[in-house]
Protein backbone atom coordinates (compact mmCIF):
# COMPACT_ATOMS: atom_id res chain seq x y z
CA UNK A 1 0.00 0.00 0.00
CA UNK A 2 2.82 2.72 0.80
CA UNK A 3 4.90 1.28 -2.69
CA UNK A 4 0.80 2.91 -4.53
CA UNK A 5 1.27 6.03 -2.96
CA UNK A 6 5.07 6.69 -3.39
CA UNK A 7 4.50 5.47 -7.12
CA UNK A 8 1.35 7.87 -7.00
CA UNK A 9 3.25 11.00 -5.28
CA UNK A 10 6.42 9.91 -7.92
CA UNK A 11 3.98 10.39 -10.85
CA UNK A 12 2.68 13.64 -9.72
CA UNK A 13 5.77 15.17 -9.22
CA UNK A 14 7.12 14.35 -12.34
CA UNK A 15 3.47 15.61 -14.09
CA UNK A 16 4.22 18.33 -12.24
CA UNK A 17 7.82 18.88 -13.47
CA UNK A 18 6.51 18.23 -17.22
CA UNK A 19 4.39 20.98 -16.71
CA UNK A 20 6.91 23.55 -15.42
CA UNK A 21 9.09 22.30 -18.28
CA UNK A 22 6.18 22.91 -21.03
CA UNK A 23 5.98 26.23 -19.62
CA UNK A 24 9.64 27.12 -20.09
CA UNK A 25 9.38 26.21 -23.64
CA UNK A 26 6.13 28.10 -24.32
CA UNK A 27 8.75 31.00 -22.96
CA UNK A 28 11.37 30.26 -25.23
CA UNK A 29 9.59 30.00 -28.20
CA UNK A 30 8.44 33.59 -27.38
CA UNK A 31 11.58 34.61 -27.52
CA UNK A 32 12.91 33.44 -30.27
CA UNK A 33 9.84 35.01 -32.09
CA UNK A 34 10.95 38.44 -30.80
CA UNK A 35 14.47 37.17 -32.38
CA UNK A 36 13.19 36.60 -35.46
CA UNK A 37 11.17 39.75 -35.50
CA UNK A 38 14.13 41.77 -34.57
CA UNK A 39 15.91 40.40 -37.29
CA UNK A 40 13.34 40.79 -39.78
CA UNK A 41 13.63 44.69 -38.69
CA UNK A 42 17.14 44.64 -38.66
CA UNK A 43 17.15 43.40 -42.38
CA UNK A 44 15.07 45.75 -43.64
CA UNK A 45 16.54 48.84 -42.79
CA UNK A 46 19.97 47.36 -43.90
CA UNK A 47 18.08 46.72 -47.31
CA UNK A 48 16.43 50.00 -47.20
CA UNK A 49 19.26 51.95 -46.37
CA UNK A 50 21.11 50.63 -49.58
CA UNK A 51 17.80 51.33 -52.10
CA UNK A 52 17.66 54.76 -50.45
CA UNK A 53 21.69 55.03 -51.89
CA UNK A 54 20.87 53.35 -55.22
CA UNK A 55 17.86 55.46 -56.18
CA UNK A 56 19.61 58.49 -54.51
CA UNK A 57 22.53 58.56 -56.88
CA UNK A 58 20.54 57.57 -60.20
CA UNK A 59 18.23 60.54 -59.37
CA UNK A 60 20.86 63.51 -58.46
CA UNK A 61 23.85 62.43 -60.14
CA UNK A 62 25.55 65.58 -58.85
CA UNK A 63 27.03 65.40 -55.66
CA UNK A 64 26.23 69.14 -54.33
CA UNK A 65 22.84 68.62 -55.11
CA UNK A 66 23.12 64.99 -53.04
CA UNK A 67 24.97 67.16 -50.29
CA UNK A 68 21.71 69.34 -49.93
CA UNK A 69 19.27 66.94 -50.01
CA UNK A 70 21.09 64.41 -47.80
CA UNK A 71 21.27 67.68 -45.32
CA UNK A 72 17.45 68.14 -45.93
CA UNK A 73 16.88 64.52 -43.91
CA UNK A 74 19.19 65.63 -41.08
CA UNK A 75 16.27 64.56 -38.54
CA UNK A 76 16.16 61.14 -39.92
CA UNK A 77 20.02 60.81 -38.05
CA UNK A 78 18.36 61.53 -35.18
CA UNK A 79 15.61 59.12 -35.78
CA UNK A 80 17.82 56.51 -36.33
CA UNK A 81 19.69 56.70 -33.26
CA UNK A 82 16.95 56.82 -31.56
CA UNK A 83 15.63 54.13 -32.87
CA UNK A 84 19.56 52.50 -32.28
CA UNK A 85 18.79 53.51 -28.39
CA UNK A 86 15.11 51.82 -28.27
CA UNK A 87 17.10 48.79 -29.65
CA UNK A 88 19.89 48.33 -26.96
CA UNK A 89 16.91 49.63 -23.89
CA UNK A 90 14.97 46.22 -25.84
CA UNK A 91 18.04 44.10 -25.68
CA UNK A 92 18.15 44.88 -22.01
CA UNK A 93 14.60 43.56 -21.89
CA UNK A 94 15.54 40.59 -23.51
CA UNK A 95 18.34 39.81 -21.28
CA UNK A 96 16.25 40.26 -18.32
CA UNK A 97 13.81 37.97 -19.68
CA UNK A 98 16.67 35.39 -20.47
CA UNK A 99 17.87 35.21 -16.75
CA UNK A 100 14.77 35.12 -15.22
CA UNK A 101 14.37 32.00 -17.54
CA UNK A 102 17.98 30.76 -16.76
CA UNK A 103 16.84 31.36 -12.98
CA UNK A 104 13.90 29.08 -13.55
CA UNK A 105 15.31 26.95 -15.36
CA UNK A 106 18.30 26.55 -12.45
CA UNK A 107 15.05 26.37 -9.83
CA UNK A 108 13.95 22.75 -12.02
CA UNK A 109 17.08 21.57 -12.31
CA UNK A 110 17.59 21.79 -8.33
CA UNK A 111 13.88 20.55 -7.84
CA UNK A 112 14.71 17.47 -10.26
CA UNK A 113 18.30 16.94 -8.45
CA UNK A 114 16.53 17.12 -5.03
CA UNK A 115 14.03 14.05 -6.27
CA UNK A 116 16.78 11.95 -7.76
CA UNK A 117 19.03 12.49 -4.51
CA UNK A 118 15.74 11.32 -2.59
CA UNK A 119 15.05 8.50 -4.96
CA UNK A 120 18.73 7.54 -5.00
CA UNK A 121 17.76 7.14 -1.27
CA UNK A 122 14.59 5.30 -0.95
CA UNK A 123 16.42 2.85 -3.56
CA UNK A 124 19.67 2.19 -1.35
CA UNK A 125 17.56 1.85 1.65
CA UNK A 126 15.56 -0.74 0.12
CA UNK A 127 18.75 -2.49 -1.51
CA UNK A 128 19.88 -2.55 2.28
CA UNK A 129 16.83 -4.31 3.36
CA UNK A 130 16.86 -6.57 0.41
CA UNK A 131 20.75 -7.56 1.75
CA UNK A 132 19.38 -7.77 5.49
CA UNK A 133 16.20 -10.04 3.68
CA UNK A 134 18.92 -12.18 1.97
CA UNK A 135 21.29 -12.77 4.78
CA UNK A 136 18.08 -13.84 7.05
CA UNK A 137 17.02 -16.15 3.85
CA UNK A 138 20.23 -17.78 3.98
CA UNK A 139 20.43 -18.19 7.72
CA UNK A 140 17.16 -19.76 7.34
CA UNK A 141 18.00 -22.15 5.00
CA UNK A 142 21.01 -23.18 6.90
CA UNK A 143 19.26 -23.63 9.99
CA UNK A 144 16.42 -25.83 7.78
CA UNK A 145 19.31 -28.05 6.31
CA UNK A 146 20.64 -28.20 10.21
CA UNK A 147 17.06 -29.36 11.25
CA UNK A 148 16.53 -31.52 8.66
CA UNK A 149 20.05 -33.02 9.14
CA UNK A 150 19.02 -33.46 12.92
CA UNK A 151 15.57 -34.90 12.07
CA UNK A 152 17.68 -37.77 10.52
CA UNK A 153 20.02 -38.16 13.40
CA UNK A 154 16.90 -38.30 15.85
CA UNK A 155 15.44 -41.30 13.44
CA UNK A 156 18.93 -43.05 13.96
CA UNK A 157 18.68 -42.37 17.45
CA UNK A 158 15.37 -43.56 18.14
CA UNK A 159 15.51 -46.53 15.63
CA UNK A 160 18.90 -47.95 17.55
CA UNK A 161 20.86 -47.98 14.70
CA UNK A 162 23.57 -46.84 16.39
CA UNK A 163 24.87 -50.08 16.81
CA UNK A 164 25.33 -50.86 13.69
CA UNK A 165 27.22 -47.29 13.60
CA UNK A 166 31.14 -46.87 14.54
CA UNK A 167 31.05 -45.53 18.25
CA UNK A 168 33.01 -42.44 16.82
CA UNK A 169 30.08 -41.55 14.62
CA UNK A 170 27.40 -41.87 17.59
CA UNK A 171 29.87 -39.11 19.71
CA UNK A 172 29.91 -36.95 16.36
CA UNK A 173 26.29 -37.07 15.68
CA UNK A 174 25.18 -36.52 19.59
CA UNK A 175 28.17 -33.38 19.36
CA UNK A 176 26.12 -32.52 16.46
CA UNK A 177 22.93 -32.58 17.91
CA UNK A 178 24.13 -30.69 20.86
CA UNK A 179 25.71 -28.05 18.00
CA UNK A 180 21.94 -27.50 15.73
CA UNK A 181 19.96 -27.26 19.36
CA UNK A 182 22.32 -24.55 20.35
CA UNK A 183 22.30 -22.86 17.06
CA UNK A 184 18.66 -22.95 16.88
CA UNK A 185 18.10 -21.21 20.26
CA UNK A 186 20.81 -18.75 19.38
CA UNK A 187 19.00 -18.15 15.68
Amino acid sequence: MKKNKNIKFTSLNIKLGMNKLIKLNKLMEKVKKINRGLFYLVAFVIIFWLLSMIILSMLLPNMNERGSFGDSFGFINALFSGIALAGVIYTLFLQQKELKLQKQELKLTREELKRTASAQEKSELALSKQAESLKITAKLNGLNALLSHNGTLQEIKSNGRWSMADPHLKTEAEELITKIKEAIQNK
